[in-house]
């Protein structure tokens, strides 16, 4: 923070009060974010309720909303209880009504959110929250992961003893080792670090519907989300189908439109394999594209399958032993095959992955599968290490879904009215993004660390990714 108080930086951005201190604006506008443009954007949006009876400003209700979800509260009627306990700086910080004849701080009831949160523009709310993030989102590292409180007592390091799954790791006399039987034989030269991070910078684009938005007879709410890999923040997401039919392959591009993709990989699911996005990314966008080929295109995925992949050599392979499961992933390597009619084709790619998890204190093979891909990528710029890295890495996309679902009960919310839907998943990626940018590992526990004092969640509010 560049402010000794939080509460006062947050209350000058979000709320739309009077200015800070001089001295405080001046280290505000020299800092590293960008706090003021996000007030101004708030300040900015449409705010469609009736003139007759507003009583809480909309960058208010967005404000209340926001630290709500970064409590971890699901629902309005939560966050409703929530703010109705809060005290008069954090109420102060957020903007909220005064009482014109006590001058207290009045929070927002649950109706009063849910109406806003219908009635704000939906894409209006995305470009302002998302935008700010995209920047610091595709340039960020991982960063560590955030330490304890400070004078807390570390414990001794204690013995631990052979993990079990060790017990399957078989050698042979030839120097090749496999982590458990239908596993393949490797050599430890190409095994490498699950966690390897490639030079190259990715963004993972995948959809998520939420389920019961269309109870009542409600249009379904399905949203199509960009996530940059290294950091695990959203950096623009979309609703499918707003009028009409729609698909995410539609959606495809005008989600990525207005991003700055030049240099930067795009991972997807096979339903957005399609020549025109390959064609769009690479001639359009400068970026590249990393894609596996399925059934939906029959002809790239027959040219190559028949490839001589049983004669290429494993390049690459990482092990993972952890949680009862054991898992490898193996990766094969050929150049684009000669006219191969697909847009800036560069290298072909099997990657053949292997489970087995320990099931009634016994170790049972799960499944065994292999996927093709097709990648813009030349090998200088991306080798086997770097391209299964960026293969593993498109499950950020899938652990934010999952974040939103066990964290925020997504899939059993019931919010349905207007734009609600998607305002409430839009706020959930913003704060997930927050997080992950400032080294938070444990998403509920940080919720939970907010809920207990909302003062912690402040700093949120000024936009700063860390």
């Amino acid at each position: 923070m560049f402010v000794s108080s939080p509460i006062e930086l947050a209350g000058f951005h979000l709320a739309g009060g009077g200015a800070p201190p001089v001295s405080d604006a001046r280290e505000v506008l020299a800092g590293r974010g960008g706090p003021g443009a996000l007030r101004e954007a708030l300040a900015g949006l449409t705010d469609r309720r009736r003139a007759r009876g507003i009583r809480h400003a909309l960058a208010s209700l967005i404000s209340v909303l926001f630290m709500g979800v970064a409590c971890g509260y699901p629902s309005f009627t939560a966050i409703a209880e929530a703010v109705a306990g809060w005290d008069r700086e954090v109420l102060a910080a957020l903007g909220t009504r005064r009482d014109p004849v006590t001058g207290a701080f009045v929070p927002p009831s649950a109706s009063t959110l849910g109406r806003a949160a219908g009635l704000v523009d939906a894409d209006e709310l995305e470009a302002a929250l998302t935008g700010l993030l995209a920047g610091p989102a595709l340039a960020a590292a991982p960063r560590p992961a955030r330490e304890g409180p400070a004078g807390a007592g570390k414990k001794a390091p204690r013995r631990r003893r052979p993990r079990a799954a060790d017990a399957l790791r078989e050698v042979r006399a030839d120097g090749l080792v496999r982590d458990a039987p239908g596993h393949p034989w490797l050599d430890p030269a190409v095994t490498g670090d699950p966690g390897h991070l490639p030079a190259v910078r990715a963004v993972g684009v995948d959809g998520k519907e939420r389920r019961l938005a269309k109870a009542g007879g409600k249009k379904k709410v399905h949203l199509l989300a960009a996530v940059a890999h290294r950091s695990g923040a959203v950096i623009s997401q979309d609703r499918v189908a707003k009028a009409g039919k729609a698909n995410e392959i539609s959606h495809f591009r005008p989600l990525l439109e207005n991003l700055p993709l030049a240099g930067i990989t795009i991972t997807a699911d096979a339903m957005q394999t399609q020549r025109e996005h390959a064609r769009w990314l690479t001639a359009d966008k400068k970026a590249h594209y990393l894609f596996p080929a399925l059934g939906n295109q029959p002809g790239l995925y027959q040219r190559l399958d028949q490839m001589d992949w049983e004669h290429t050599p494993v390049t690459a392979a990482t092990t993972d032993l952890k949680r009862g499961r054991i898992e490898t992933r193996a990766i094969r390597v050929l150049p684009a095959p000669p006219g191969l009619d697909w847009p800036a084709a560069s290298q072909a790619i099997l990657i053949e992955r292997y489970v087995t998890i320990r099931k009634k204190g016994q170790w049972v093979p799960r499944n065994c599968e292999a996927v093709l891909y097709i990648t813009s990528l030349a090998p200088a710029l991306a080798g086997p290490a770097d391209l299964l890295a960026l293969i593993r890495g498109h499950w950020r996309v899938e652990h934010l879904h999952w974040l939103r679902d066990t964290v925020w009960e997504e899939d059993k919310s019931t919010i349905r009215t207007g734009n609600a839907p998607q305002v409430m998943s839009a706020l959930t990626n913003t704060a997930i993004g927050l997080f992950r940018l400032q080294g938070v590992t444990a998403i509920k526990t940080e919720t939970r660390r907010n809920a207990r004092d909302p003062r912690h969640a402040i700093q949120l509010l000024a936009f700063q990714p860390g």
